[in-house]
């Protein structure tokens, strides 16, 4: 579905640009290569990474660590690709960065898309 897979990346895109201090230019890498049947979209920032300690709360909803929002973007993305039958993960480094890991499988032409 192009409305969910727009949704998946607008919510990082937005996550990528808040992680980035304030006078810092925020850059964000993307790659995106095939492993067998899976397509593997990596979306990487420049932020300072994501502490150790909230790591294991990250995809819950209503976690955040902004002052405004409502904590509902990466947990909307992983319900997204848990749909899509695709997955999503993270590299962090304090300092460094997040790298967000997405796992689409491909479908084969006889098959038909959610919608």
């Amino acid at each position: 579905d192009k409305e969910q897979i727009s949704r998946v990346f607008i919510n990082l895109f937005k996550n990528a640009i808040q992680a980035v201090d304030k006078g810092q230019q925020p850059v964000i890498h993307i790659s995106i290569n095939l492993e067998g049947r899976i397509a593997v979209v990596k979306v990487k920032d420049n932020g300072n990474g994501i502490p150790e300690e909230l790591r294991e709360k990250l995809f819950r909803p209503n976690f955040t660590t902004k002052s405004s929002g409502m904590g509902l973007g990466l947990a909307i993305i992983k319900n997204i690709m848990e749909e899509l039958g695709g997955s999503i993960r993270f590299l962090t480094e304090t300092g460094k960065g997040t790298t967000f890991i997405l796992e689409f499988p491909l479908l084969n032409k006889d098959e038909k898309s959610l919608k």
